[in-house]
């Protein structure tokens, strides 16, 4: 079986879980062998709940809290 594009996009959760049958595994590998776009997308998505957990981790300083509270009134009282 070969797997596509949008397939790799379809199977990037199971196959990180492990849940992909080994066949489906290692077709999912040789499409990544050959298509730097899904290495690309594959390794973006595989780090993105790291790097979701430390921005939510990361403390926003009181000046930009205060700049932003700021920005959003004004855009809500229209002005």
């Amino acid at each position: 079986m070969t797997i596509n594009c949008q397939q790799v996009l379809e199977f990037c959760l199971d196959y990180i879980e492990g849940d992909l049958p080994a066949e489906e595994q290692v077709d999912f590998r040789r499409h990544l062998g050959h298509c730097p776009d899904c290495v690309t997308f594959f390794e973006t998505y595989r780090k993105t709940p790291e790097v979701t957990r430390d921005a939510m981790g990361m403390q926003m300083p009181q000046s930009v809290k205060e700049t932003v509270r700021a920005f959003l009134r004004d855009r809500k009282s229209g002005g």
